[in-house]
């Protein structure tokens, strides 16, 4: 199942953001595929696709950085055009 995750954070928590990232990386647990990450480039938030086996795995995820960010987790699926083709 594909999810959107949506990590939002205060000013003040990029730098400790940013270097735990760097010290851990994403920390996503096993279960989780990143199949893409947007930074928004007006700062304070990214955004994943991620391929997981259910929501709890992206729960998990969350919590190792939920002392700095906020956290928005839908599923989501493929659309498809008018003739029944997938739009990617």
């Amino acid at each position: 199942m594909r999810f959107i995750l949506i990590g939002t954070w205060n000013p003040e928590h990029r730098d400790k953001i940013v270097n735990k990232r760097l010290e851990n990386g994403r920390l996503a647990p096993q279960g989780i595929t990143v199949l893409n990450e947007w930074l928004d480039a007006t700062g304070g938030r990214t955004v994943w696709l991620i391929e997981a086996e259910s929501a709890r795995d992206c729960f998990k995820w969350s919590l190792h950085w939920s002392d700095m960010c906020r956290f928005e987790i839908f599923p989501v699926v493929e659309v498809q055009d008018d003739l029944g083709r997938e739009i990617t």
